[in-house]
């Protein structure tokens, strides 16, 4: 390995870790559509009962690591709703 930084997952640095799978496809669906290459590493394990062990149950979303900062910065943005919409907030 060159004297480089190198990401998380070789070439590629982790944006967002979550829970759930369904999570992690929309925000890499948001990158995606703001123009980054984003992918989803799904590391969940299922059984039934589902243990409640967080290494069981964990997706990941990477972006090429000279991306991640810009990337971090899209996620933690706030999406506009669509007029019409309704929000949670009251």
């Amino acid at each position: 390995m060159s004297g480089e930084a190198r990401g998380s997952h070789g070439d590629w640095d982790t944006v967002l870790e979550t829970s759930q799978g369904y999570e992690a496809e929309l925000a890499a669906l948001r990158l995606r559509e703001a123009g980054f290459d984003a992918r989803v590493i799904d590391l969940s394990y299922r059984q039934e009962p589902v243990p409640s062990v967080r290494a069981l149950s964990m997706a990941r979303v990477l972006v090429p690591s000279e991306r991640a900062a810009e990337a971090r910065r899209v996620l933690a943005r706030g999406e506009e709703l669509p007029e019409g919409a309704e929000s949670e907030e009251t």
